[in-house]
């Protein structure tokens, strides 16, 4: 292979290195402010219900599988549907041992952020959204009590103290949510009993068009190698390729060699016969 077909070849393969680290890092920097999809999209489950983990949407150039801490060890008398090769996982039917984090984990050990679903073997569980709430929309809270669809009463509580009573369907709306809501909220109804507490996510808008502070390096180093090592992988090789035509001198300063050009004749001698 000659040389300037050796440097496209080498600035082809380090351009292609290139891309792939910066798609690597802009993933990676997606993953890191998102969260797996929980179906249905609430936190809490009461025991037997079926509720599934998905990370097919976090496509890459790896495969990504749900990973999950449990709370309790599951004992073997419990069965479930856990693949921890799998992109999704359906948990049927669910029971309190299930309770713990999960998130989305690739190959490479790239990580979503983790939601912590909480089964219950209770009458009563909070409606808190599994996707974390942008900064600003409403959300609505539903207090549910098991086997009831009658209209219900329902007291709420923040971190602990209590939040607002609500009368009809058990359900609060939060209005134009901030980061001041966001905490462990449960709700209590009476003559049924209590949810467990799950936690609030609120998303502020900085998060979907920001990347995070100690991130920004990494797309400026990349960058920054794409525009040097281009150009001087170029003039690298019409260097190299002007060399390779430039004429052979010797190192005593003698003129180039040039090619013998002189046209020699043939001689042909025979011997003298008399008239």
């Amino acid at each position: 292979m000659d040389v300037p077909a050796l440097c496209i070849r080498l600035l082809t393969d380090v351009s292609v290195l290139l891309v792939v680290q910066l798609y690597h890092s802009c993933f990676a920097l997606r993953a890191d402010a998102a969260f797996p999809s929980v179906s249905p999209n609430r936190l809490q489950h009461f025991e037997y219900e079926t509720f599934t983990v998905n990370c097919e949407e976090f496509t890459g150039l790896t495969e990504w599988r749900v990973m999950r801490n449990l709370q309790t060890p599951i004992t073997p008398a419990v069965s479930d549907t856990w693949n921890s090769s799998a992109p999704s996982c359906s948990i049927n039917p669910s029971f309190k041992q299930h309770s713990g984090e999960y998130w989305c984990e690739d190959a490479e050990g790239r990580t979503s952020r983790a939601v912590n679903i909480t089964v219950t073997d209770g009458s009563v569980i909070l409606d808190v959204p599994a996707s974390p709430v942008v900064q600003g929309h409403d959300v609505v809270l539903h207090c549910l009590k098991d086997k009831s669809e009658s209209e219900r009463s329902a007291d709420f509580y923040k971190d602990g103290s209590h939040f607002r009573a609500w009368y009809k369907n058990a359900a609060m709306m939060i209005q134009n949510v901030s980061t001041s809501d966001e905490g462990l909220y449960m709700c209590k109804i009476p003559g049924a009993g209590e949810s467990p507490e799950s936690r609030l996510t609120v998303l502020q808008r900085t998060e979907d068009t920001h990347p995070p502070v100690s991130q920004p390096v990494n797309f400026l180093s990349l960058l920054w190698t794409v525009v040097l090592v281009a150009p001087l992988l170029l003039v690298m090789g019409f260097l190299l390729s002007w060399k390779d035509t430039e004429p052979d001198v010797s190192r005593d300063g003698a003129k180039p060699h040039v090619p013998d050009k002189r046209v020699y004749s043939s001689v042909y001698y025979r011997p003298l016969t008399p008239d």
